[in-house]
């Protein structure tokens, strides 16, 4: 049961130091200095947080941290900062944690600490990354303070009941890195597309003919799965968006085949797996966006695809917005 608790403390100090190093630091030092909790002996190293230079360097720098990280891009720099920062600081709370115990133990668990802290880390960055590409200002203070709260409360919770904080740390990581890659792609394609936008040329190159520059393997694929009737129309490069029958934030190329109906494709870059797309003739509408132009696919059945055209192919995008307008 000893070890269960040092556990739980160890975990949540560093899970909740990967949101917020320096805060995590200074309140628990603060709970130290003025007895609002009472340590057990096995956690007597952590004293040392209730030093007075020790407060007022955590103290300064959790200041500093929450006036950046309430500003848009300003917050994500900050972060690109503390990505080695918050989990080499994860894994030395947890060593203290520990105390002077078995040393390969404690390196087992100073190791899994830091992967614990990058973990929370790496979810702080990508969701501020994906609200600042957004156009309201609002998100970046609501996900702050909500950090912010998570912190204060996972403190309390972890001195409290240590082994319930562990069960709830492990739940959430888990949780975390089931969505964290979806959510790392989806941070990338915003990346990429922020990169357009500021590489955007300042004239708006026309595109009078439908491209098709579907490489042979997956020009192949979508032959061999349309059947011998259909012929490829045309295959325009773009991200998949969210959508029936194919994985979203993917690089690669939506394709129409004619023949006795229009079929539709995505074909993923680097899979050459053809996806079709509902069978019928979709209704489509052009939205543009701050990063991209996106193409609206519905069906009557009320099946949707979003396909994602970056600001340079705006033109593009209204060319194939065109072809499901116009004549057929």
């Amino acid at each position: 049961m000893e070890i269960l608790q040092l556990l739980g403390v160890a975990v949540g100090l560093a899970t909740l130091s990967g949101l917020n190093l320096y805060l995590t630091v200074f309140l628990t030092g603060l709970a130290v200095r003025f007895d609002w909790i009472s340590l057990a002996a096995e956690y007597q190293r952590l004293e040392v947080l209730g030093d007075p230079w020790v407060l007022a360097a955590s103290g300064l720098l959790f200041a500093v941290e929450f006036t950046a990280d309430k500003v848009p891009w300003v917050d994500s720099a900050w972060d690109a900062v503390h990505t080695a920062i918050r989990p080499v600081g994860a894994a030395l709370l947890a060593v203290m944690v520990l105390g002077d115990g078995n040393p390969v133990f404690n390196v087992v668990v100073g190791l899994l600490a830091a992967w614990l802290g990058f973990t929370t880390h790496a979810l702080k960055s990508t969701v501020r990354l994906q609200a600042n590409a957004s156009p309201e200002p609002i998100s970046n203070l609501v996900l702050s303070v909500a950090e912010d709260t998570t912190v204060v409360l996972g403190l309390g919770l972890i001195f409290t009941y240590p082994i319930v904080a562990l069960v709830i740390a492990v739940i959430a990581l888990a949780a975390i890195w089931y969505f964290v890659p979806r959510m790392l792609r989806s941070t990338s394609v915003k990346l990429w597309l922020c990169g357009r936008k500021l590489r955007l040329s300042p004239v708006d190159e026309e595109v009078v003919e439908m491209p098709d520059d579907l490489p042979s393997a997956a020009r192949a694929a979508v032959t061999g799965h349309a059947g011998a009737e259909w012929n490829l129309a045309w295959s325009v490069p773009c991200i998949s968006g969210s959508g029936p029958g194919y994985p979203p934030n993917r690089f690669g190329w939506l394709v129409s085949a004619s023949g006795p109906a229009q079929m539709l494709y995505f074909v993923p870059r680097h899979s050459n797996r053809p996806r079709a797309l509902p069978p019928g003739a979709p209704v489509a509408r052009l939205e543009q966006k701050f990063l991209a132009d996106v193409l609206v696919l519905e069906w009557p059945g009320g099946e949707q695809a979003r396909f994602l055209f970056d600001r340079g192919s705006r033109s593009l995008a209204r060319l194939v917005f065109s072809k499901f307008t116009g004549p057929r």
